[in-house]
């Protein structure tokens, strides 16, 4: 091979840079926090538990009353989509059905009248049970529909 060649191959000058340990600190800074969305907005933040009223101020120095709720889910017969509140996650119901008072009624009116094969059949049939609901992610109690 010739010189020629060898010079349009390799650059003349290094590609690495020397970077002096100033600038490596200026670097290696972490750069400051955003701001948080009150902090932004310009509002305080509220830390009062749910169902308790807080009062917050405006520029204008009138206060305001925040209710902060859970709201109410009402359960029914089939699964429904629900923000658990104990892990925070939206997740479709499961449902366990559970004997009640009813159940054990039927079961007992079926053997009075020497039904005896059809004794287990209100504990095999959902309807004649209460449904209880439970998080589909972490698995806790969330509610139970009761027949009527």
């Amino acid at each position: 091979m010739s010189e020629d060649t060898n010079k349009r191959v390799y650059p003349s000058a290094p590609l690495e840079e020397v970077v002096h340990t100033e600038q490596q600190q200026h670097l290696l800074a972490k750069p400051p926090a955003p701001p948080t969305y009150n902090q932004a907005i310009g509002v305080e933040p509220i830390t009062q538990q749910p169902g308790q009223t807080a009062t917050a101020t405006t520029g204008q120095g009138d206060p305001h009353v925040v209710v902060i709720t859970q709201p109410s889910v009402t359960y029914g017969p089939t699964p429904i989509d629900v923000q658990c509140p104990y892990c925070h996650n939206i997740c479709r119901t499961r449902m366990r059905s559970k004997p009640n008072s009813r159940t054990h009624l039927f079961a007992l009116i079926l053997c009075l009248l020497q039904l005896y094969c059809c004794v287990c059949l209100p504990y095999c049939i959902s309807t004649c049970m209460d449904t209880n609901h439970y998080c589909g992610m972490c698995d806790r109690y969330l509610g139970t529909y009761q027949r009527v």
